[in-house]
């Protein structure tokens, strides 16, 4: 938000130098981004009048002008301005004259001409941006006029960077409101001065609005017999200084209220409104508008437009159309002040790619309740700047009136958490300079009436930050951190997930974080639910929802990083996840893809999914027994959104189930061109870290040999790895100490439909070494098994 010192002085009344104000601003929440000069003394610089232009001999584009500036003194320059015109009036600095910005000119050839000064852009003095053409000077004036004699004394801007919860501060009176606070004086608001005539608003204009949550308030007025004309100089001057260029009265008039109140406005010419009709509707789904830049839009159901009954007429809150908008010969103006929601104008602007100062505004928030305010200040300035006749009355349509919030403070408890000692005559007068009426206080607290302007003032903490700040939060002293010992309290939640933590590294993974609120669009893309927990006003669409699940944004990290030749990643998040109505769980997220689980000499082949999906699950068996979490199961989860149909398992614990591991879909993969597998597994925390401290216990180190055989069991592709096992251990020996899967073979040698799956079984005892009859025996026993419980037969050696 940039504003000139001048106009902000106009509003209260203050003593301090620019640094002063500088510093307070910032240490009451409104950080002082840039403060800047513009203008100067011109010293050197004159009113040239052009006498004779001829073309350049060796440039198409600039032309020699022949200008006097002085009593018949000339000089040669050459200039490329579009709008150099004989006997036209522009700022002259000739040879010798030092511009804004220290640069001074000297005697130069461009193209092989010699040029002796420059005719002068506004930019070029230190006036504003505007480099569309000369500074274009009054007729009468005579050349050789010192060019600061017809300007203002030097202004200072300052721009302000204003935080998402202060739209009140995209306005020059809400800066001042700040400033009157902080000094201690007095707000003055400009004053408003109204001539009605006999003719009524609501006989010429009415407003429909078809969607009041997106449009909570809109209101009208006309104007009659408006002259269209150039701005007076000190609003153009505001404007620029704003940086905001200058069109015409009415709509510059639109622009100035909008800097004063932070209320967009928009002004429509009254007779290309078909029958003074106002509809604020949502846009036809493939409907075409123009905007006032002449670009045509395609727009959504999901965009709301401002509409007569045959078209639509303006983009709401974010810009006017072409086809109702003020010209040279427009006489009655229909004047717009309203309020959109605020996540509907943000969803508009982004996703057209069109941003506005309007949008801007509306998009942060726009105070309903001073809407017909800022209409009536508009209407005056029209009134009085374009000699139009306004009509009496406003159509308001507002069907739902603003009310105020009540927030009740303690006294000891605004003191405790500043850390500072506040008087209560103190705070209570801070409360009053802005603008809070006190319902009722004791010795205990206060209750509290947020004025309409405040929305960010909701709960006692927000009142405690409006002392701190007020109050200067520089009087807060330091103080060193100190320690407690509480008894009964104790930090072993924290120790156990920093253990998990550690497991996860020594497993190979490397730690991600993320923010916890994602988009729509992303979780989608991981299956849709209708148990998302949408912030009500985000600042960014892409940052809209609370995240329902770790996987996604694991996901993308993996995708990111992949685009950044990163192929092999094993990853971990740890993180919360939301439910409908902010229901937070901790979970553990692991991502794996490329070949990390291969040496380097095998690493350029292809990874299957098979191959992928096992390292992935001995990667989360190994965290669970790291985390000492036993009784495990891997169950079959045939639908899941995040993964591929029939690639993904449940993880249970007894009978609940603590998480989910598959294969990612994919489309997901899709979305960041990750043509390989990847596999992602999501764990419950609390299961993990509930075990952590319990002592295990301790085994004997084996004193004799163990013996190890093999089986390779040629079964069904239906056939699971779990319903082996149990046949296995259905009637296994104390001997059996470990079975493990060591291969599944597919191939043209087996029957369609089959697989041969080979296990390594270790046989040992603790009392003496076995034999090869005994071991045989226990094998032998142990195949039979596996063949009658799940149809197997035995792969041949």
């Amino acid at each position: 938000m940039k504003f000139p010192l001048s106009w902000l002085k106009e509003l209260v009344d203050f003593e301090d130098t620019i640094e002063g104000l500088s510093d307070k601003l910032t240490f009451a929440g409104l950080e002082v981004e840039n403060i800047e000069t513009i203008g100067g003394t011109f010293e050197g610089v004159v009113v040239g009048e052009i006498k004779a232009i001829e073309p350049h001999p060796n440039a198409d584009k600039l032309r020699l002008c022949t200008v006097e500036y002085g009593a018949d003194e000339t000089m040669r320059v050459v200039c490329g301005a579009p709008n150099v015109e004989v006997d036209g009036k522009y700022p002259f600095a000739p040879v010798g004259t030092t511009l804004p910005g220290g640069f001074t000119l000297k005697k130069a050839k461009i193209r092989g001409e010699v040029s002796m000064g420059m005719l002068c852009a506004k930019d070029e003095l230190g006036l504003g941006n505007d480099h569309a053409g000369l500074m274009v000077l009054n007729a009468d004036l005579a050349p050789g006029t010192p060019f600061a004699n017809l300007m203002p004394p030097p202004e200072t801007v300052f721009e302000l960077e204003i935080t998402p919860n202060r739209p009140d501060c995209l306005s020059i009176i809400g800066i001042a409101r700040e400033v009157a606070a902080i000094y201690g004086a007095e707000l003055r608001m400009p004053s408003i001065e109204l001539k009605e005539s006999t003719e009524t608003a609501e006989s010429l204009i009415s407003v429909d609005i078809q969607d009041a949550e997106r449009c909570p308030r809109y209101t009208a007025r006309v104007l009659k017999n408006a002259k269209v004309g150039p701005s007076p100089d000190w609003m153009v001057a505001r404007l620029e200084a704003c940086g905001i260029r200058a069109i015409s009265n009415l709509v510059d008039i639109t622009n100035y209220v909008m800097l004063e109140t932070g209320h967009p406005l928009h002004a429509f010419d009254y007779h290309l409104v078909k029958d003074g009709k106002i509809i604020v509707r949502r846009a036809e789904a493939g409907e075409t508008f123009t905007t006032l830049d002449d670009e045509e839009r395609e727009l959504t159901d999901e965009m709301l437009v401002i509409a007569d009954p045959e078209k639509a007429v303006a983009l709401a809150g974010v810009m006017g159309g072409a086809n109702t908008e003020i010209k040279d010969d427009t006489s009655t103006v229909l004047l717009e002040a309203a309020t959109f929601e605020q996540s509907g104008i943000r969803h508009t602007a982004k996703a057209l790619g069109h941003f506005t100062d309007s949008s801007y505004r509306f998009q942060r928030g726009v105070n309903a309740d001073t809407v017909e305010w800022a209409s009536r200040r508009a209407a005056a300035l029209m009134a009085e700047l374009a000699e139009a006749d306004l009509c009496a009355g406003v159509v308001d349509a507002y069907p739902a009136p603003k009310t105020k919030n009540q927030v009740s403070v303690k006294w000891a408890n605004i003191c405790k958490l500043i850390g500072l000692d506040v008087p209560v005559d103190e705070m209570k007068k801070i409360f009053q300079t802005l603008e809070m009426v006190i319902l009722s206080s004791d010795d205990e607290g206060a209750t509290l009436e947020i004025p309409t302007f405040r929305d960010d003032l909701v709960r006692e903490v927000d009142m405690i930050e409006e002392v701190a700040r007020m109050y200067g939060v520089d009087k807060i002293p330091e103080k060193l951190p100190t320690a407690q010992v509480v008894a009964g309290a104790h930090d072993d939640r924290v120790r156990a997930i920093t253990a998990c933590r550690k497991n996860l590294a020594g497993l190979g993974a490397r730690e991600i974080m993320n923010y916890t609120l994602v988009n729509h669009p992303l979780l989608d893309l991981f299956g849709k639910s209708d148990d998302r927990e949408e912030l009500p006003h985000p600042i960014s669409a892409e940052q809209s929802v609370l995240r329902t699940s770790l996987i996604p944004q694991m996901v993308e990290s993996l995708g990111r990083n992949k685009s950044r030749q990163i192929n092999n990643a094993v990853f971990f998040e740890i993180g919360r996840t939301f439910s409908k109505g902010a229901q937070q769980t901790e979970k553990v997220c692991l991502g794996v893809m490329g070949t990390p689980g291969r040496a380097a000499l095998d690493s350029m082949r292809a990874v299957s999914e098979e191959e992928i999906f096992l390292w992935l699950k001995g990667l989360t068996e190994q965290l669970l027994i790291a985390q000492k979490v036993t009784k495990v199961k891997f169950q079959p989860l045939e639908k899941h959104g995040a993964f591929e149909e029939g690639r993904a398992l449940k993880v249970m614990n007894g009978k609940t189930e603590i998480g989910v591991i598959g294969l990612i879909n994919s489309n997901a993969r899709k979305e960041w061109r990750l043509n390989d597998p990847v596999a992602a597994a999501e764990l419950n925390l609390d299961p993990l870290i509930s075990n952590i401290w319990k002592t295990g216990t301790v085994q004997d180190i084996p004193l004799y040999p163990a013996t190890e055989r093999d089986f390779a069991f040629i079964v069904d592709e239906a056939v699971r790895h779990e319903e082996i096992i149990k046949a296995i251990n259905g009637g296994a020996p104390a001997e059996l100490e470990k079975v493990e899967l060591f291969d599944i073979f597919r191939g043209k040698s087996l029957e369609k439909g089959k697989k041969s799956m080979a296990y390594s079984f270790v046989y040992r005892s603790p009392k003496g070494t076995l034999t090869d009859d005994k071991v045989n025996k226990f094998h032998e026993a142990a195949g039979q098994r596996v063949c009658k419980a799940t149809g197997a037969a035995i792969r041949e050696s």
